[in-house]
């Protein structure tokens, strides 16, 4: 758990760092110089541009963390990642043929509640193409242990490049229009210096050669496609579908409130880093014992951590929405449903690296398919009769359901599951600081309210867990670093 502990520790300062960057350009910068159309429409593309993402990568950023280490050889090594490479292309040179073709009523298409949208309409396949890249050059990263740098320009690079862009629209360098035109530019860089990172671990010949057990690796591959559409779907899938629905500043309302409650999915998106790479190796060498170890273990951390995140935003979110205009206050609802969904990513732990490194991804990819069918219903039901919070209702729905058979199916094959009687006890805790502090309010400015509000909270949830012994790894780091 040593370097878990550390590299997860590394990657959620990292990530941490990340959100506090996009918490200047969402709150701040966005909401001064971009219209409410223009935020929306910023959502807009990169939700969609992530949904396709997975399509375009082909699968293969998972399929190099599962297969890697089952190479010994250099010639094996080389001729799999040459391939893993060339592979998407099959994918993207179609797909982007056939947009260029029927361009114009897929513009149309989308342009129909908002017209702006269709005017963007090759900044998304050209996002995901980029995205898809990074992930599969931050994969062979991965395999080498070697997260931080990754991470780094995976959760902060491109946040600190649109604070550049904002700036440069609040100099009136650029326009608008010019600035989501930039979000092509920032994702193309990130994708090339992550290239250049992979590559300097580790420089593969060009080698077309046999492919030991290709099948098998391009079945998984079609799997990997099914696996992360339908994960992306189940977050994206909203925003993709308010666009048929509302108006394009709700988006971006819906958006704020979105990125409000991701904040409890850093220590999940941080632990997850070096969770997949090592649950792979765990399973190809048959280490069942340490995989439930890891599964249990990273539960229990996630969940306190993720919990303290989540009682701080929680308990000052009516304070928080007294600084922002009134007319954003319509997606409080927004924040309670995805802060329930980004809490359930961090008690399962490493769920998702057991499925997706072991042979029993192909179940769940039909429950996940017949879960986004659900999704896709219950937003086109919902959205038109409660707008954006009918779309965190029909998100929330499908997610927990989708998360919750996941480890219900771990636990049928592998009997094994995630929970101990600490986590339970973790979330009482949580329950409890957050029944009396939601409620109690000072007659202060919200900010200095906020601030005594999230001091105290602290100081108790710190204290209890401490003395509470309920992680090992936690209690050890508060009596290295806190008096």
């Amino acid at each position: 758990m040593g370097i878990v502990i550390k590299q997860s520790g590394w990657n959620l300062v990292i990530t941490g760092l990340g959100f506090l960057l996009g918490a200047f350009n969402v709150l701040i910068l966005a909401q001064v110089y971009l219209t409410d159309e223009y935020y929306g429409l910023w959502n807009y593309i990169l939700s969609s541009a992530f949904l396709f993402f997975p399509l375009m990568s082909f699968g293969i950023h998972n399929t190099i963390v599962k297969y890697y280490s089952s190479y010994t050889t250099k010639e094996q090594r080389d001729a799999f990642l040459t391939q893993m490479l060339l592979w998407p292309l099959f994918v993207i040179t179609p797909l982007i043929a056939f947009i260029y073709v029927a361009q114009e009523p897929l513009a149309a298409y989308i342009s129909g509640r908002n017209t702006i949208t269709g005017t963007y309409l090759w900044c998304i396949p050209t996002v995901a193409i980029f995205q898809a890249y990074f992930e599969i050059f931050y994969a062979w990263v991965k395999v080498h242990m070697k997260t931080i740098a990754g991470n780094f320009f995976k959760e902060v690079f491109y946040r600190a490049a649109a604070t550049v862009a904002l700036l440069l629209l609040a100099m009136e360098v650029i326009n608008q229009s010019q600035f989501i035109y930039s979000l092509i530019l920032i994702y193309g860089l990130r994708a090339f210096l992550m290239m250049g990172i992979a590559l300097k671990i580790y420089f593969p010949k060009f080698h077309l050669g046999k492919l030991p057990h290709r099948g098998e690796i391009f079945n998984y591959c079609m799997y990997m496609i099914i696996a992360g559409s339908i994960s992306t779907a189940l977050i994206d899938l909203d925003k993709f579908m308010l666009n048929q629905y509302v108006a394009m500043d709700k988006i971006g309302y819906y958006g704020i409130a979105v990125f409000i409650a991701s904040v409890i999915a850093v220590p999940a998106r941080g632990m997850a880093q070096i969770t997949h790479p090592l649950t792979a190796g765990l399973f190809n060498s048959n280490a069942m014992k340490e995989v439930e170890e890891l599964y249990k273990r990273s539960s229990l951390n996630l969940s306190i951590i993720s919990g303290f995140l989540l009682v701080i935003i929680i308990c000052n979110l009516n304070e928080f929405y007294q600084m922002m205009p009134p007319e954003t206050r319509i997606a409080v609802p927004v924040v309670f449903l995805i802060a329930l969904t980004k809490f359930s990513e961090n008690i399962l732990g490493s769920n998702n690296a057991i499925l997706y490194n072991s042979d029993l991804f192909k179940v769940t990819l039909w429950m996940g398919i017949v879960l986004t069918m659900v999704a896709i219903v219950l937003n086109w039901l919902l959205i038109p009769e409660f707008g954006i919070q009918g779309a965190a209702i029909a998100t929330c729905t499908a997610y927990l359901c989708y998360a919750f058979a996941k480890a219900y199916y771990v636990f049928l094959k592998l009997n094994i599951h995630p929970w101990t009687s600490k986590t339970w006890k973790a979330l009482f805790l949580i329950a409890g600081i957050t029944g009396v502090f939601y409620f109690w309010d000072f007659s202060w400015h919200p900010v200095v309210n906020i601030a005594v509000k999230s001091t105290l909270i602290s100081l108790i949830y710190l204290f209890s867990v401490y003395k509470m012994k309920l992680s090992t790894e936690i209690n050890h780091i508060l009596t290295k670093y806190l008096p």
